[in-house]
């Protein structure tokens, strides 16, 4: 069988991931992906050997987390945080496949927020700003805090608490699971208790390499254990 190529891949993955309207949010990746590549060059927004892994490691790695963050968002109507956006992994794929969600995508650096701004106004979604500045100055109520690829749970958990941001769960993409429990563990002990974490393992399509999200909300962890179970 011939390899797919990367949009057909594309277009797999979103169905395999279930994610709706999957022709809508083909074109939007699509292009998206293409601003990408548009981008990279001069400004080095990430790292990638060519568009397969875009889409693979990127793109369709963002939203193998979509049905966690829509059922921890009020079911797809709630206020998202992305912290460390970068390339706008996984903010924008996320909004993409969550459109009644509002989504803040936060991000230091300038030439990171001005594509993040860019690709918000080409691609038509009224529902994401991008705020350029530290978590530690960022304020707000928000109903999912996401992150990729940013910091160890512990520091992220302590940077966001020296903020002015309020949560209700976070919910952080990690690799192994062996590491993720360590993790796991360090957050634990440096809350006290007080915050409660658990695991739930997902899969990439066309992606051969372990994957987990882990979801962090206020103890007790009783709640969390029932929001994996009924997963």
């Amino acid at each position: 069988m011939e390899p797919l190529d990367p949009s057909a891949m594309l277009r797999d993955g979103l169905e395999q991931l279930g994610v709706p309207g999957p022709h809508r949010a083909h074109a939007l990746l699509e292009r998206f992906l293409d601003e990408l590549e548009r981008w990279n060059p001069r400004f080095a927004l990430v790292k990638h050997k060519g568009r397969e892994e875009l889409v693979v490691k990127h793109a369709l790695d963002s939203l193998s987390a979509w049905t966690a963050v829509r059922d921890a968002a009020k079911g797809g109507s709630g206020s998202v945080l992305d912290v460390g956006s970068g390339a706008g992994f996984p903010g924008i794929p996320l909004a993409i496949a969550l459109p009644d969600c509002s989504f803040t995508l936060l991000e230091r650096m300038a030439r990171r927020a001005s594509f993040l701004k860019a690709c918000v106004v080409l691609l038509g979604l009224p529902g994401v700003r991008v705020a350029q500045r530290d978590l530690a100055e960022a304020s707000g109520d928000f109903d999912v805090v996401t992150f990729r690829a940013v910091a160890p749970l512990d520091r992220f958990v302590q940077e966001i608490g020296k903020s002015g941001v309020r949560w209700r769960t976070i919910i952080a993409y990690k690799g192994r699971e062996a590491r993720a429990r360590q993790e796991i563990e360090s957050v634990r002990g440096s809350t006290g208790g007080r915050v409660g974490a658990v695991l739930a393992a997902v899969r990439t399509p066309f992606l051969d390499e372990e994957r987990c999200l882990a979801v962090l909300a206020p103890a007790p962890l009783s709640v969390l254990d029932k929001w994996v179970s009924e997963r």
